[in-house]
């Protein structure tokens, strides 16, 4: 049968919660894969083979046969697109259980298109996926050879895509454990239910990550869809998800430094402690932030502060932060907080003697504005 054991086992398993009767399926040989009675499976099925052999649209058996592996029940072929598939049968005694024959026979095949139909999917799926890498990572890439590939499988290689790298991960005691392509295909099959209908979009699971191409979204767009993705998948799964969001492609060949963005950023947003997506920026100060990891920063703030209260070292972040989001104007600061300038200005000339930092000096001033967001990141 052109089905896995495993599929055929379910198929037979849950027509036994249907009718609770035991359920054997057979392939073309009359062998029988799957069986609700596990002793069964492996074995010759001798009324399958005549199903099969003599073309019978249905056969009844009337008497176990211990000796020749035979029980009592009803036996029908099953085809798929007209050929013949197999045999399911039924057992107990045919005047009881052939009620069911032909809604039984009728519910497996109907198991079985859709299977075959997923498979198909699958197959389409990983094409698409191998392309997606050969687009990304072929070192030399023939671009008229990619994008006639790209349009026979539908995808569009000078369309405007965002790139978003979406990261799943799952705790086991102090480790963190990459998820394993079972648990990424099942998210792949979330991200699809989740992205907006009457776009190209395109997702695949690339070297463990969910790559998402973003047809046609600007900054703020993208990065709302790759943050709700990463909530949806957290509360559904009970995971840490994290995504990193690129600029918009430029090309086919645009496609690489989208990617290298989405990596970049992706690790920025792994290094916080909850499920979040961050928008590639190399010219944003924060993002040059966000990308040291954690620990030199711990380090730094510990360099920087080491010599400060515990209420000291939260008033001056407090103050660098401020003095950074009024882009330097003291009198902004200082209305912001509702005090005098001199004021504020005694509180900077006080951070610079317990820290020998200034904040007026642009080395000493970009030490204090990473120390300070150490502090004040979540």
């Amino acid at each position: 049968m052109r089905i896995t054991q495993q599929d055929a086992q379910n198929i037979v398993d849950e027509m036994k919660a249907s009718i609770h009767r035991d359920v054997n399926i057979m392939d073309r040989e009359g062998v029988i894969v799957a069986s609700t009675n596990p002793a069964r499976r492996g074995h010759l099925h001798a009324g399958a083979l005549r199903v099969i052999r003599e073309g019978l649209p249905s056969l009844a058996i009337w008497r176990d046969d211990p000796a020749a592996g035979i029980q009592q029940g009803v036996n029908l072929p099953v085809a798929l697109a007209g050929e013949l598939e197999g045999v399911i049968g039924v057992t107990g005694d045919p005047a009881e259980v052939s009620m069911f024959g032909d809604v039984i026979k009728r519910m497996t095949e109907i198991m079985l298109e859709s299977l075959h139909q997923r498979e198909q999917l699958d197959l389409i799926d990983r094409a698409k996926g191998l392309f997606v890498e050969n687009w990304l990572f072929a070192p030399e890439p023939d671009w008229g050879e990619l994008e006639l590939r790209g349009r026979l499988l539908g995808l569009r290689m000078d369309a405007p895509y965002a790139v978003a790298l979406l990261r799943a991960e799952e705790r086991a005691g102090d480790r963190t454990e990459e998820l394993d392509e079972v648990r990424s295909n099942l998210l792949l099959r979330m991200v699809r239910s989740r992205l907006p209908d009457g776009r190209d979009h395109f997702c695949a699971v690339i070297r463990n990550r969910i790559l998402v191409l973003l047809w046609g979204m600007g900054r703020r767009e993208a990065v709302a869809a790759a943050d709700g993705l990463c909530r949806d998948m957290e509360g559904y799964y009970g995971l840490r998800v994290t995504a990193g969001v690129s600029a918009g492609t430029e090309g086919p060949s645009g496609i690489r430094r989208c990617y290298r963005e989405a990596q970049a950023a992706q690790a920025v947003a792994a290094q916080g402690s909850r499920s979040q997506a961050v928008f590639y920026d190399h010219k944003s100060l924060e993002f040059i932030v966000r990308s040291i990891p954690a620990a030199i920063k711990r380090d730094l703030g510990e360099a920087v502060f080491g010599g400060c209260s515990e209420e000291e070292r939260r008033e001056f972040s407090e103050l660098i932060r401020l003095y950074f989001r009024e882009g330097g104007d003291i009198s902004r600061c200082a209305r912001r907080l509702f005090i005098h300038r001199n004021t504020f200005q005694y509180r900077m000339d006080r951070l610079e003697k317990r820290t020998g930092c200034k904040l007026r000096d642009p080395r000493s001033s970009l030490l204090l504005y990473l120390a300070a967001r150490e502090d004040g990141e979540e």
